[in-house]
């Protein structure tokens, strides 16, 4: 749950779009706009300040184990988080004769698209 309060908070800025942040932070506060110390941490919107990160992942922690239809929906959520964002990573490790546009490579090959092997 920390990793959706860090996005929550503005601290995913490079890895969701502005838009999904707006989103998830907009059901958020919607989700504890009767609890005012949480409302307070989103309104802050300091992904910085290891307090409030914590505050509201507890909040979120306690309010998926008491509501299994949130649970599944920041579950979602937490998917939207792994997934990469339009950017494309190759990485390319040797070769054993591949052609490729531009160039052909030899040896041992090893390729991951999408996310990092890191």
């Amino acid at each position: 749950m920390a990793e959706l309060a860090l996005a929550a908070l503005g601290g995913a800025s490079g890895s969701l779009s502005e838009a999904v942040v707006t989103d998830l932070w907009q059901r958020l506060r919607s989700r504890f706009s009767r609890d005012d110390q949480t409302v307070a941490v989103l309104d802050a919107r300091d992904s910085n300040d290891p307090a409030a990160v914590a505050l509201l992942s507890d909040a979120l922690r306690i309010q998926a184990a008491a509501d299994p239809e949130f649970r599944r929906e920041m579950e979602e959520w937490l998917s939207l988080l792994s997934k990469p964002t339009g950017s494309t990573i190759n990485t390319v490790h040797g070769s054993q004769g591949l052609n490729a546009p531009g160039g052909t490579f030899s040896g041992e090959v090893h390729m991951s698209f999408g996310q990092s092997e890191r």
